[in-house]
């Protein structure tokens, strides 16, 4: 019969080092988590701007996925991309929406003092009027008119779009060839 010195002796070793092993290991499934929700071309804060953005237009596309929805056709072969833009003279795609976030952030910055993330829903949709309207100050590169054309499109096909989007309107879907995935 073991003692419980020599027990305990034994037993607190071998606690220290499985909980030791036990946070590593979910150390590493929470990066690796977090590395699956990255991004493949844009930023963090790209795709943040991008469905705030989306959103301001669309109301739902963010929480439809339109930042992961551009970001994976961007990554993807251009002759399968999913993106208006691709019919479109585009020969650097995602430097087209880099630089439509980019405006993005100098115009909101410029006028409100802030990022379009964090602005008020009014300085947001005062920011999409003035797109609209060609009437941004800093905001020159691509057309911000154009790039509101585009980013309508690309939040219009991720939140009506698919089969949920077709329920919504009320309308029956009715593909000949149903999608292999939502988008």
């Amino acid at each position: 019969m073991m003692g419980r010195r020599r027990f305990l002796t034994r037993v607190i070793p071998t606690t220290f080092w499985v909980n030791i092993v036990i946070r590593s290991l979910s150390r590493n499934a929470e990066a690796k988590t977090i590395e699956n929700e990255s991004y493949k071309v844009l930023t963090t804060t790209e795709a943040e701007t991008l469905a705030a953005w989306c959103t301001s237009i669309v109301s739902g596309a963010d929480q439809a996925g339109v930042a992961r929805f551009v970001d994976e056709n961007l990554a993807g072969d251009q002759a399968a991309s999913l993106l208006l833009l691709r019919y479109l003279d585009a020969s650097d795609m995602a430097g087209f929406y880099r630089n439509g976030i980019m405006g993005i952030e100098k115009e909101c910055l410029h006028r409100f003092g802030l990022s379009f993330a964090r602005a008020t829903v009014v300085q947001r949709m005062k920011l999409v009027e003035a797109a609209i309207a060609s009437e941004t100050q800093v905001w020159t590169d691509p057309d911000p008119n154009f790039f509101y054309f585009i980013s309508r499109s690309d939040a219009v096909d991720v939140v009506y779009g698919t089969q949920l989007g077709f329920v919504d309107l009320n309308v029956p879907y009715l593909a000949h060839i149903p999608p292999p995935r939502s988008w």
